[in-house]
């Protein structure tokens, strides 16, 4: 009787997050590529042979024997509660006959144990510390050891910190095929220069892939079959499915680095581009997850330049070619603020994103990338719904946000061709030749928010009506269409958005 291993690094998020040190950050997301990919070969490099697919932070191996998995899983564990305190992992076994059992059920059943068993971990809980340790500021763990910051400042570190800044420093090169150059970023503070001291967090995450995955599973028929030689071409599909979204994914941020780069021009006077500084800080690259950190002002173009990209992807599964889409999450916020808190906010818009694409299309196969993004406003916090029903509704019901925004559906109105329409005409507006004053136009922020009535009063008193037209397939006037404003969005965002020029 064979084996299936399902594996996943637990609280990859928590793990990553818990600091606003970018080199505690980077190490950490370094530490669980090397546990998923290099960790098995290192302590024996025949598990190559074993490897279904990885990636994601999770792996899935395929023994001979159940007492080959279970001396796989022995070893494994031991290898990473010596080398990377503070890391968990969950791992379960399903027994497998080959000859009699369909691999891809077998799967979905690894996959249940998995969540089962993760679901009673996060009940649990232990004691940090006895109260009289002198404790680690990024942890909470008792602190052992000692470093210096960049600014010369001694701090108190906990063999968790200490086992991410060391692997941070050693592999530094880890992403650098990522980039168009060497990045000698090391805080977050980097990213931005001048006055608009926000950073963005970033998070992108693949569309369906749950659906693929089914289309795939539907190509393999088990009747009247060698059911040894199905599984087989099951097993070899489901590998190059895993290696096909990560070659899309990865070539997409290369792609998106590359843009940034050809627009360093542009993007001198906020970043520290020209002083070696690119800005850009990939955190996690996982197959269809994606987290970046990048400059505050290219955060939302950054996302829309990868989700273009992506589209252009296409995988043939069951005959059929099926474009790439993806959502993502654009958490714009000054550089110190806490990072769990911004990734959180990216995941959370991200989420929100999905969600309107399941509103408009329902449980169908219609699938477009879709951006969301929100500019942190100080004490305005909770989940994106939240702050929308409470701060982004006009007095006469209205909403002020278009967002999300489809890149790629020119059906929907709410699209971000039309956004840029908008940026275009408040920042290029004119009246007798002279470009109106900004504060006249975050005067119109602020009358927005008492509804259309006063709005249109507002722009015909002060004569600009006619320099906020209506969107295509837009019927409305005076700002607002289908009871949601269609110039919010552009005028909040003016001070922290650069649009990136396309090539040629």
């Amino acid at each position: 009787m064979g084996a299936l291993v399902l594996w996943e690094v637990s609280k990859k998020q928590q793990y990553i997050f818990s600091s606003n040190k970018l080199k505690e950050n980077r190490g950490a997301s370094i530490i669980i590529e090397d546990i998923i990919e290099l960790i098995p070969n290192k302590v024996n490099p025949t598990y190559a042979d074993n490897l279904i697919y990885n990636g994601g932070g999770s792996s899935l191996y395929i023994f001979p024997t159940t007492i080959e998995a279970r001396e796989f899983i022995k070893n494994i564990s031991e290898k990473v509660l010596y080398e990377y305190p503070g890391v968990e992992v969950f791992m379960v076994i399903e027994e497998y006959d080959e000859d009699m059992e369909k691999v891809k059920e077998k799967i979905d059943n690894a996959y249940i144990k998995l969540a089962i068993k993760k679901n009673r971990r996060e009940h649990s809980g232990g004691q940090l510390s006895f109260g009289i340790e002198r404790l680690c500021e990024s942890t909470g763990l008792p602190a052992n050891f000692t470093e210096y910051d960049l600014d010369g400042k001694k701090r108190f570190i906990s063999s968790e910190i200490k086992i991410k800044i060391e692997n941070s420093e050693k592999n530094s090169k880890k992403f650098d095929n990522l980039l168009p150059v060497k990045n000698s970023i090391n805080e977050f503070r980097e990213l931005s220069k001048g006055n608009k001291n926000y950073v963005a967090v970033v998070h992108i995450d693949g569309n369906q892939m749950g659906k693929k995955l089914n289309k795939l599973k539907d190509e393999f028929k088990y009747e009247d079959c060698d059911y040894k030689e199905i599984n087989k071409e099951y097993l070899k599909a489901l590998k190059k499915f895993s290696d096909d979204i990560k070659l899309a994914f990865e070539s997409s941020f290369k792609h998106m680095a590359e843009e940034i780069k050809r627009n360093e021009n542009d993007l001198a006077q906020y970043t520290k581009i020209k002083e070696d500084k690119f800005p850009l800080i990939p955190i996690i690259i996982a197959g269809d997850d994606i987290t970046y950190v990048t400059n505050g002002m290219i955060g939302i173009e950054s996302a829309r330049i990868f989700l273009e990209h992506l589209n252009s992807f296409g995988m043939d599964i069951n005959g059929e070619t099926i474009k790439l889409n993806a959502c993502a999450g654009v958490a714009i916020v000054r550089a110190g603020y806490q990072f769990y808190k911004a990734y959180e906010l990216a995941e959370d818009l991200c989420s929100n994103a999905k969600k309107q694409l399941l509103k408009d299309y329902g449980n169908t196969d219609a699938d477009y990338s879709l951006i969301d993004w929100h500019i942190e406003q100080g004490d305005i916090i909770g989940p994106i719904l939240n702050i929308r029903e409470d701060y982004y509704k006009s007095l006469d019901g209205k909403k002020l946000n278009m967002r999300p925004l489809y890149i790629n559906n020119p059906e929907k109105w709410t699209n971000y061709k039309n956004f840029l329409l908008a940026n275009s005409y408040i920042t290029k507006l004119q009246i007798d030749e002279k470009q109106i004053a900004r504060s006249k136009l975050k005067k119109l922020r602020e009358i927005l928010k008492k509804g259309e009535k006063e709005t249109e009063f507002y722009l015909l008193s002060n004569q600009i009506s006619n320099y906020f037209p209506r969107f295509k397939d837009a019927c409305g006037d005076y700002c607002f269409y289908d009871d949601r404003c269609m110039y919010y969005d552009s005028i909040e965002a003016m001070d922290l958005f650069i649009e990136l020029q396309k090539e040629g």
